[in-house]
């Protein structure tokens, strides 16, 4: 009798307090699921009514044909009424028209304005509980009737019902292994000592967790056991956090960093961030402890690393990585203490390739300046000795110098011009008509096109409005036109077509000119490249234009192509967003 009274002492209120909240929150999951059943089928009944109302185009004659044509399943039921309230049509029976419904509930919802009403009570009609549903139905925007939907209740609780139990079954179930789980808590409480070896093992095998391990006891001892055990667990949960922690750091601060770093432990990779991976063209982080030779390929790299040792603890090198084609300054550092290599890689590819165009560009802008500022010293010099006296020769030297000086400041302002292109276009955007802008340019060279006898064939249409940034639209259209002018032989046609495609404007600008090579295109954007440098001399290219273009044609979200073969003439498709 007393096992039975401890029992309940210590484990009766807890279960009866269990046992209320089971059966609380089993009626909160039982109403909620109902509701949620309910739910569904007035669901199911509105999107086919809102179906039968589409068919039907909202016509009251047409609703009730397509209502008796087997939309109805077993035991639902379909009523239409007018305006008024009155039915229409009852696929239940059909002696039920002219009766009013206007008292029904659901049918109240909709006349005060809701564009759905529901219900579920007891027809007198079937004589059992229906769900029903009614909709409005309007034409027009006005409203010309109703239409109401209803099943048996019957029919889709018996359905759920068998899936309530289910959840029944599982919930009980889950409460029964939580009251389980309880009881052995409650019991682990009660009987401390059987406690402390299953904690102090749990403690071993999880140091990271913190555990709950104070314990009131009547014996001294066992208070003194409980809480040094406490200490101990506390202590070993701060240690593993602080090295976790410091792992993790250690791991961020790798992976965040712009340079490529690796280690190497008894020639194994012990770690190797996301830069490194990259610069070496790793798929994959390698996996720990992995020999170096299976994943570092470089035969450079390789040898780097077999050259660092505890005689020569620093090495420094700057290399070119073959599965990459990055250029990288690498430092390896030997660690005596723990025989540890680590390595640090600088990325150097995009300083080497400015430092290349930064002296491209120097040595090209010199050299084309230098061709017309000779030549105009040239002529200057040979005028002051005595050439001037001549009034034909001197005519002759004078047009000669103009061309030059012009060619000189069409290559000065084309040079300013590049080198705004790292500032940004803080243009406004304007609306323009596409043809009448195209055949403005276009007239800028009719004297030139006259002479050369080069027709402009303009298609498009003269309605297109293109929103766009002016200044940078000019240039792209300038230089593209003239290049088209300048590059097409006499008697023959460039052809300039635009449209809209996809939400894109697609601009072409064809010629039939010299053509340019499979080898060429590649390169024909990039500054001062000139295919025929004689002919380009001649005509006063400088070999910018087509930069400038691919630079406005960028800075407008938009693409260029090109399509040409030799003495094929070029096409120039340009596609630009619409805006």
């Amino acid at each position: 009798m007393s096992r039975i009274q401890n029992w309940l002492k210590n484990y009766g209120l807890i279960t009866l307090a269990l046992l209320a909240f089971f059966i609380i929150s089993w009626q909160f999951i039982a109403r909620f699921y109902d509701q949620q059943v309910t739910q569904q089928q007035v669901t199911y009944l509105e999107k086919k009514g809102d179906f039968l109302l589409a068919v039907s185009q909202d016509d009251l004659t047409q609703v009730e044909r397509f209502a008796k044509k087997d939309l109805v399943q077993q035991g639902e039921r379909i009523t239409l009424l007018n305006q008024a309230g009155m039915i229409l049509y009852d696929s239940y029976d059909e002696h039920l028209q002219n009766d009013s419904r206007t008292n029904r509930p659901e049918i109240k919802a909709v006349m005060d304005g809701n564009s759905l009403g529901q219900a579920i009570r007891k027809s007198n009609t079937l004589n059992e509980t229906l769900l029903y549903v009614a909709l409005p139905i309007k034409k027009d925007g006005n409203l010309v009737g109703y239409l109401r939907l209803s099943e048996p209740v019957t029919e889709f609780v018996a359905q759920a019902a068998g899936i309530k139990r289910s959840i029944f079954i599982y919930y009980l179930l889950f409460y029964l292994m939580g009251y389980l789980l309880v009881f052995r808590l409650i019991r682990k409480r009660n009987r401390p000592v059987e406690t402390v070896l299953p904690v102090l093992q749990r403690m071993l095998d999880d140091p990271k967790t913190k555990k709950t391990l104070i314990y009131e006891s009547d014996s001294p001892d066992m208070q003194e056991l409980y809480q040094v055990i406490t200490q101990l667990n506390e202590q070993m949960q701060k240690t593993y956090t602080a090295y976790e922690t410091s792992e993790k750091r250690l791991s961020t601060l790798l992976n965040e960093l712009m340079i490529g770093v690796f280690l190497l432990d008894d020639q194994q990779v012990l770690t190797m961030n996301v830069v490194m991976q990259k610069m070496l063209g790793l798929q994959t982080a390698p996996k720990e402890n992995q020999p170096f030779t299976h994943v570092l390929t470089d035969t450079q790299l390789i040898q780097l690393i077999y050259h660092v040792s505890e005689d020569c603890p620093f090495v420094q090198q700057e290399l070119t990585l073959s599965q990459t084609n990055m250029v990288v300054d690498v430092t390896l550092r030997y660690f005596k203490e723990d025989h540890q290599i680590l390595a640090t890689a600088y990325d150097l590819t995009k300083i080497r390739q400015l430092e290349k165009m930064q002296r491209d560009f120097v040595g090209n802008v010199t050299h084309e300046l230098k061709t017309p500022v000779t030549s105009l010293i040239g002529f200057t010099e040979t005028l002051l000795d005595g050439a001037k006296e001549d009034p034909e020769t001197l005519e002759k030297f004078l047009l000669i110098m103009q061309t030059d000086a012009k060619r000189l400041e069409a290559l000065i302002q084309q040079v300013i011009q590049l080198s705004k292109m790292s500032t940004r276009y803080d243009y406004e955007w304007k609306t323009i008509p596409i043809h009448a802008f195209i055949k403005q340019i276009i007239e800028r060279y009719q004297a030139l096109s006259h002479e050369k006898h080069v027709q402009f064939v303009l298609d498009g249409s003269e309605q297109l409005l293109f929103l766009t940034k002016l200044e940078l639209f000019d240039g792209i259209l300038k230089n593209l036109i003239e290049n088209a002018l300048f590059y097409s032989p006499t008697d023959t046609t460039v052809h300039i077509h635009f449209a809209t495609e996809q939400d894109h404007l697609i601009l072409t600008i064809a010629d039939q000119g010299i053509g340019i090579a499979k080898e060429d295109q590649e390169r024909i954007f990039e500054r001062f490249y000139r295919i025929d440098k004689a002919r380009t001399r001649h005509s006063g290219g400088s070999g910018l234009g087509l930069a400038i273009v691919k630079e406005y044609v960028d800075a407008l979200d938009g693409t260029i192509e090109v399509k040409s073969a030799l003495q094929q003439g070029s096409t120039f498709k340009l596609t630009f967003p619409l805006y």
